[in-house]
């Protein structure tokens, strides 16, 4: 019955606004309000608003009000007249990406002869939502020492702070994980269809890319709580990115920007048991053009513009290490990052824009994975070919005065491909002290194809003092991967072959010397996965009085995940949201609100690939006599510590509950907001989030019936579904389930001054804790990137046959139940402490400074076991989160708190033609090296011992300089 009331509340979508707008907005709106000297509205007033791209117009309604729509991001000015009324105009009107700004003009009694009247300075507060969030304007990006790629301006944020694993392009928003957060640029949502990460995602390498660097970016706005149900999808944050467009004069740039490898700090070496290579430098070198202005003036606008960038990394291999014969080695990866966006200002305020971007890539034969040099040969070495091509179309337009519907369609593309240097398998030698690695690169991805197909729409109507929005949006992806081990395939114990090749351990064993254990061998590796994910929202923003405004709305979702071994729909989802805005002192400078809503997650294709991809099935153990793989060990012989010696996963369909329902959070925030000035702002808020039921795939036998393997567990075959206390049951009632718990609690103080009178400042500071047993779509303990597909639950947490049979009889270490209730702790990015300051200061002779300090708590410790069955290192935990670790700095609860301070300065001046412009960024000034991360593993593999557990494995990137020519003309 709630899906037929989903489906006619969208087909009632569809009939009354046609194909109407787009989910995610790329442009702003400003809400004029015009009143005589006592405050009553003025009918019939003239409001013209001027920007770089002409001028729209429009005449106030019986309410004195007019809303001019769809406009370009950017610096307006505004002038109202009237009869009988003197002119009023007010300029330096600084509109952002996504804001409805208010704007009350006063008009005095006169003729239209009378001297114009200058109105104070706009609005800075906004007074029409209660979203947080940080906008980052282009120019403000310009003078201060941040990266140049999208994802690395993120970081300005007060909301986002490092997300471990996922990189610094992915962070972790309002306690969600890098992988929870929605990714839109110029309306498209271009997270990578497998994870829904910014960027080409693939195993081993993180984030590659972002499709949009620095010039190309007009204004960034990252949202963090209180988001409006419009959108959806997120668990963490939304990034919403506009890039740049023409205007009425041409406009163009060539730069040049370099970060040698010669102005480097010294690297802090890693020292490890098995020789740890190092980085001994990096070098960034781009060069790039930009142009825009009008095809046609105040009506057709075109921005274009070329970004190759080139960036080398150098590692050299300890002493004594094979591959220290190399040398310096280096890593060479190469990236074409384009944009070109067409804007047409059509007549009666109708707008198209069109829009493509991309960073097609190439990395050359080397070590282009992080660990290759770790081998005793180049045999893992490999090459890249990845990218992204993303592209838009938007119709924005009014049919009426007020009506307003929108139109949007999106193509996104990610691809990645790997080719390796040798194809054999690859080979751990436990029996060495330390261990060693030799033979091929072992798992990779042989290709990784995704595409993304968007359709948005949005209707908004004016109805007295409502502001009526509704829409609905349809995506479809497609995701293709065909993953594979080096070497040639195997032959099990039962006569199977595998598909590809597999890793291969070679254990000790006091009768046989050594075995041979292959693991990871796949019997299907070509999978293929669609995910159609479709949304209805309705929004009212009304105004209860003058100083109280209301946003009520609901939103609805439903996801279709398939794949070549079946289908299964999450439906059912209802988000109801809530905001409320107080102004206090109706005076449009200050606000007080506070918002409540429901957030359903996204599931990205990694589920359906995996779990309906046909894989046909996994090798987690398949125990050899000989290293020739020939002589499979049968079962019941006592080798390698155990007497079960071939184990598989997946072997059947991956069963779903057919009362599965995905992951969501709830939310509460309350926030107060103060104009400070004419261009500042200061503001604290408290942001709660919670998540009641989470989407895991589950293995219901425990770790020692699998090891044991009792002739009541067949394999290790998962089961998809909403863990909670006691459900689902597990084989022969060994263990059971718990609820997971993840509470994100949070305080923030923030500071926003716009840039005017030569200065600009974004500051802020944030305590919270991330607490719990359950971080989310991506598991920082052992670097799992696997949405709704954990390691977390592959066995019942509330075990206590793991220490009482499991430790004493199969040499189990750790405590399965500490990552249950048991283990509840702070989580992996839990951040209690995070101050950033940013700020530029220009002077009149061309001069301008800017800095940047960030300075945080570290990350949690927690000693981790591997998994017993399934071999993986870093999954079992040996105390509650958190708990500390003994490292060889003594014993610590988290890494050292982190800080650095970064300084930007630029240097323009006027030259035939333009300007040129001088710059010079330095990041880490006072070259501090402090550890970032400590080894937490106790073993490198079942029963196997990690010689370098709580030993330094990594620390911050020394002293960087770079310095820029730009000539703007």
């Amino acid at each position: 019955m709630r899906r037929l009331v989903a489906c006619a509340f969208v087909v009632f979508f569809a009939l009354t606004a046609g194909m109407s707008s787009a989910q995610h907005v790329t442009t702003g709106t400003i809400a004029v309000r015009v009143v005589d000297e006592h405050g009553m509205a003025l009918p019939g007033a003239t409001v013209e608003v001027s920007s770089v791209q002409g001028t729209r117009h429009g005449a106030t309604g019986g309410d004195g009000r007019l809303l001019l729509a769809y406009l370009t991001p950017g610096t307006y000015s505004a002038r109202v007249t009237l009869d009988g009324f003197r002119p009023a105009e007010q300029t330096g009107i600084d509109l952002r990406l996504g804001q409805r700004l208010e704007l009350v003009v006063t008009l005095a009694a006169g003729s239209f002869a009378d001297a114009l009247e200058v109105q104070g300075a706009a609005p800075v507060v906004d007074l029409s939502t209660a979203t947080a969030g940080t906008a980052l304007e282009s120019e403000a990006l310009a003078r201060l020492p941040v990266g140049r790629r999208l994802g690395e301006t993120l970081g300005l944020a007060s909301g986002a702070s490092s997300g471990g694993g996922t990189g610094v392009s992915n962070p972790s928003i309002s306690g969600g994980t890098g992988m929870e957060n929605q990714y839109v640029v110029d309306g498209v949502n271009v997270g990578h269809p497998r994870y829904g990460t910014l960027g080409t995602y693939a195993r081993g390498y993180g984030a590659l890319g972002t499709g949009v660097t620095v010039d190309f970016i007009d204004e960034v706005n990252v949202n963090s709580a209180g988001t409006e149900a419009e959108y959806g999808q997120s668990t963490g944050g939304l990034v919403n990115v506009v890039t740049r467009s023409g205007s009425n004069h041409w406009l163009g740039s060539v730069f040049v920007y370099l970060r040698p490898e010669w102005l480097e700090g010294d690297r802090e070496e890693v020292r490890l048991t098995g020789g740890a290579v190092s980085t001994a430098g990096s070098r960034l070198e781009e060069a790039g053009i930009s142009l825009s202005g009008p095809l046609v003036r105040d009506r057709a606008f075109l921005f274009a513009a070329l970004d190759p960038q080139r960036e080398t990394t150098t590692f050299v291999a300890p002493q004594g290490f094979p591959l220290a014969s190399l040398g310096e080695t280096e890593r060479t990866r190469e990236t074409l990052a384009y944009a070109a966006k067409l804007t047409l200002n059509l007549a009666g305020g109708h707008r198209v824009d069109v829009s493509a971007f991309g960073d097609p890539a190439d990395g050359e034969m080397g070590p282009q994975s992080a660990d290759a040099m770790l081998y005793r040969s180049t045999g893992a070495f490999s090459s890249l070919e990845y990218g992204g091509h993303n592209q838009s179309v938007r119709y924005q337009g009014a049919l009426g005065p007020e009506w307003l519907v929108e139109v949007a369609a999106g193509r996104a593309e990610s691809d990645f491909y790997e080719t390796p240097s040798v194809d054999e398998w690859q080979v751990t030698d436990y029996t060495t002290a330390p261990a060693t690695v030799s033979g091929g690169k072992g798992l990779y991805d042989l290709s990784s194809v995704g595409e993304s197909l968007q359709y948005h729409l949005r209707s908004t109507h004016l109805l007295g003092a409502h502001e009526l929005r509704y829409g609905a949006s349809y995506e479809d992806v497609t995701f293709d991967w065909n993953a594979v081990y080096t070497g040639p395939p195997i032959v099990l114990a039962d006569g199977r072959t595998t598909d590809s090749g597999a890793l291969v351990n070679v254990v000790s064993d006091p009768t046989f010397g050594k075995i041979y254990r292959a693991v990871g061998a796949r019997f299907l590796s070509t999978r293929t996965s669609t995910v159609e994910s479709w949304a209805a929202f309705v929004q009212d923003r009304f105004e209860l009085s003058r100083s109280v405004t209301v946003n009520a709305g609901l939103r609805y979702e439903e996801q279709k995940i398939a794949g070549r071994g079946g289908s299964f729909t999450f439906d059912d989802n209802w988000a109801p949201r809530l905001g409320v805005v107080i102004d206090p002192t109706a005076s449009g400078t200050m606000k007080v609100y506070a918002s409540a809503g429901i957030f359903f997650a996204r599931i990205p294709n990694s589920l359906p690939v995996i779990a309906f991809g046909a894989s046909g099935g996994r090798v987690l153990r398949a125990d050899y006599y000989d290293a020739a793989l020939s002589r499979p060990i049968p079962d019941g012989v006592l080798a390698g510590g155990t007497t079960g010696h071939l184990i598989l996963s997946g072997t059947t369909p991956t069963k779903f509950d057919p009362d599965a329902r995905t992951t969501y959070i709830r939310e509460a925030s309350i926030g107060f907001e103060m104009q400070v000035g004419d261009h500042s702002s200061v503001g604290v808020r408290g942001v709660y989030r919670d998540m009641p039921r989470i989407l895991e795939d589950l293995g219901t036998a425990s770790a020692t019936l699998v090891v044991a393997k009792d002739p009541a567990v067949s394999g290790v075959n998962y089961f998809i579904s909403n863990p909670r206390d006691g459900y689902p049951g597990t084989v022969k009632d060994v263990g059971a389930f718990e609820d997971l718990t993840h509470q994100y609690r949070a305080l923030e103080l923030t500071f926003d001054r716009r840039f005017a009178d030569n200065w600009s400042l974004l500051a802020s500071y944030r305590w919270s804790r991330l607490w719990g047993n359950y971080e989310g779509f991506f598991r920082n303990d052992n670097g799992q990137g696997a949405p709704a597909q954990s390691s977390l639950y592959d066995f019942p947490t509330n075990d206590p046959s793991y220490t009482e049979i499991g430790v004493p009889q199969y040499g189990f270490r750790g405590d399965i139940r500490y990552l249950g209730e048991l283990g509840e702790g702070p989580l992996p990015t839990d951040r209690p402490h995070l101050l950033k300051v940013y700020g530029t200061y220009a002077f009149d002779a061309g001069l301008s400074l800017g800095g940047g300090l960030t300075a945080g708590s570290g990350r949690p410790l927690t000693p981790l076991a591997a998994n017993p069955a399934t071999n993986r290192r870093g999954e079992i935990p040996e105390a509650p989160r958190g708990d500390g670790i003994e490292t060889e700095d003594g014993f610590a609860a988290r890494t050292p708190w982190e800080w650095s301070l970064d300084v930007h300065a630029d240097y323009g001046f006027e030259v035939p033609g333009g300007k040129l412009v001088l710059a010079a960024d330095v990041f880490n000034l006072f070259d501090l090296q402090r550890v970032v991360d400590y080894d937490q593993d106790t073993q490198l593999a079942y029963r196997v011992a990690n010689p370098d557990y709580g030993n330094r494995i990594r620390y911050q990137e020394p002293r960087q300089v770079r310095v820029a020519v730009r000539y703007e003309f």
